[in-house]
């Protein structure tokens, strides 16, 4: 049996990163089994873009991974395709491996696809769904009842958290995400302009870890599609996290920060944000402190991944 998880090419995201990080756990931990890339071009639709024998990215060559050649060597009776949620159509190129859907988002799945004509798709195409996050899982669970399925997370990059800079030399810096949720921080940046905030966007690793490292507080009023890494990676840094209660944020499982960290409307609690932002500055260590759970398991995700990728294995053989 050969596995091969279909990942776009030439880009560099964490769901990318994922697929790397599942090829390579089941190469070094698995005797029996080969894991494979399989590259395609997600900004093309042609028969030439569908598989592509190309280097992986150089963010992940460390990983040692290796791309498949052919269809041929793929779509085999035995073998196992695993397929992101973002490449839902391709599930029908493969009639004679197993397939294996991954929920990393919910929301890029919802958004689009037309998901009541899929629900009777994957009872008949796909063997077995992967839970990314709590999220994933309630939603698979709600809509599709009878379907098979386990958890198989991620972990950050283990770059994140190897040290905790001191608090008392830490700033009254605010770090978010523009890409995500903006719209409803935007107010709230305004609203706490004494505030120094600062967007994590086209930084190479080494300047988001410093940025984590130096700053205070990571605030995240995003979708929450899938249980987001950069709240884990700041946290693992040593930052206090701030969310709404979108998507995975809403269960404590994947965001499993306290309470009082999480908005259910942040536009309408402007005032008691700004307030909890002042406090967390002005107490930082104590606030910090609230948080050390989060780090605890943020920093045993490693490990729950290589269990949960055996697991993987064993059930997709006696499928």
């Amino acid at each position: 049996m050969n596995v091969y998880i279909l990942c776009p090419a030439y880009i560099a995201t964490g769901g990318i990163e994922l697929c790397h990080q599942m090829c390579n756990a089941i190469n070094t931990l698995s005797a029996d089994v080969e894991a494979y890339i399989w590259y395609t071009d997600k900004d093309r639709i042609d028969i030439d873009s569908i598989l592509l024998d190309v280097p992986s990215n150089e963010e992940y060559r460390k990983y040692n991974t290796t791309c498949a050649k052919s269809m041929q060597e793929i779509d085999v009776e035995g073998n196992v395709v695993v397929f992101p949620e973002g490449y839902y159509g391709y599930i029908q190129l493969i009639r004679r491996a197993k397939r294996v859907f991954w929920w990393m988002s919910v929301d890029n799945f919802t958004n689009y696809n037309d998901v009541e004509k899929a629900f009777p798709f994957f009872r008949e195409n796909v063997c077995l769904h992967l839970y990314q996050s709590f999220y994933s899982k309630d939603y698979v669970e709600k809509n599709m009842p009878d379907a098979k399925g386990i958890f198989l997370s991620d972990y950050i990059n283990r770059d994140h958290g190897k040290f905790l800079y001191p608090p008392e030399l830490r700033q009254d810096i605010a770090l978010y995400n523009p890409k995500k949720g903006y719209e409803d921080l935007e107010p709230l940046i305004n609203k706490a302009d004494w505030l120094n905030w600062i967007p994590l966007a086209n930084l190479p690793r080494e300047k988001v870890i410093v940025l984590m490292q130096c700053a205070k507080i990571y605030v995240d009023f995003g979708h929450h599609p899938g249980k987001d890494r950069i709240p884990r990676e700041a946290a693992a840094n040593g930052c206090c996290i701030i969310t709404n209660k979108k998507g995975a944020a809403a269960f404590y499982e994947d965001v499993s920060i306290p309470d009082k960290y999480k908005f259910e409307s942040p536009g309408d609690s402007l005032d008691e944000i700004d307030n909890l932002l002042h406090d967390i500055c002005n107490d930082f260590k104590s606030h910090q402190d609230d948080f050390a759970s989060y780090r605890g398991m943020i920093a045993s995700e490693y490990d729950k991944f290589n269990k949960d990728v055996l697991a993987f294995l064993e059930c997709v053989k006696n499928i």
